[in-house]
């Protein structure tokens, strides 16, 4: 492996639209499109020189545990972490062979601590704990940085906090944007939408044509609201960009596109570590469809 060395600029900050694990088997186009997305930008990645020492991930998948209290995050300093298969959906008879996925990767337990430390400096109350690596990160990753191009950089999985409080997934954002200096690379995983309820009204009309007018009732909702971060979240002032990206939430798409937000909470984590960004762009094809949006992002 390379070896990694203080950047001589600030790595950039990412966010990535991850999907389900249906996109590493599914073969419908927009299945295609959002994995050539995915590709690209891990092409992208693995082209930074220097190396990044690191990549701290924050996926929709990992939140802050509720035992701990409002305002804790967690960070996993667990050495072999194995991947977790914990899928929305039951595949065990459509497609049981998810279940043997494996995603090889580097852990690396003393850079988590030097970012627990950081955080706990930061004033942020955090805690160290042990777990797997969840499909947030190893589906799109497993894209990203397949066999014959891997990852040549170890993963530190950081939660986002437990809870509604949006403001305070900005504010860890702006934590960790100083390690951007340091040799971390920040990636956030989640969703643009991600609305299962939405998508749930579709397919529970009673009606061939009650469907089809959900439908269309669902994806103006969706591409209204993307439509709506997109313009939030290209501000380059990051004071602007905050308070755009607060402003969401009066929206009623955006509880129709988020009904509930940990899927949301990574985006607030990424563009809160991008502060005054002099390029935010949004990478590849645009995918939005009724209850789902693919957005990728990356803000330098």
């Amino acid at each position: 492996m390379p070896s990694a060395a203080a950047p001589a600029r600030q790595l950039p900050v990412y966010f990535i639209g991850h999907a389900g694990v249906g996109l590493l088997f599914d073969e419908s186009q927009r299945n295609r499109i959002v994995q050539d997305n995915l590709r690209a930008i891990g092409e992208e990645i693995r082209a930074i020189s220097p190396r990044p020492k690191a990549i701290i991930t924050f996926s929709g998948h990992f939140e802050a545990g509720e035992i701990h209290g409002p305002g804790v995050i967690e960070v996993n300093v667990k050495k072999g972490t194995q991947i977790m298969h914990d899928f929305v959906n039951d595949f065990h008879d459509s497609a049981p062979f998810v279940y043997e996925y494996d995603w090889p990767h580097e852990d690396a337990p003393e850079l988590a601590t030097e970012v627990w430390r950081h955080l706990t400096k930061s004033g942020i109350k955090a805690k160290r704990v042990e777990r797997g690596v969840d499909h947030g990160v190893w589906v799109p990753f497993k894209l990203m940085f397949p066999p014959e191009s891997p990852l040549d950089v170890p993963i530190v999985q950081v939660s986002t906090f437990h809870g509604y409080d949006l403001e305070s997934q900005l504010r860890l954002g702006e934590a960790v944007a100083s390690l951007r200096n340091e040799g971390f690379l920040i990636v956030g995983s989640g969703m643009a939408v991600h609305s299962f309820s939405s998508i749930a009204e579709i397919r529970d009309a009673l009606s061939d044509d009650a469907q089809e007018l959900t439908r269309q009732k669902v994806l103006a909702e969706s591409r209204a609201f993307d439509t709506y971060l997109r313009t939030a979240v290209t501000k380059r002032s990051s004071a602007e960009r905050k308070r755009a990206l607060l402003a969401l939430e009066v929206l009623p798409e955006f509880r129709r596109s988020h009904p509930t937000v940990e899927h949301f909470t990574p985006l607030l984590v990424a563009a809160g570590a991008a502060e005054d960004a002099t390029g935010i762009e949004p990478l590849g094809v645009d995918v939005v469809e009724p209850g789902m949006s693919y957005l990728n992002m990356r803000f330098t």
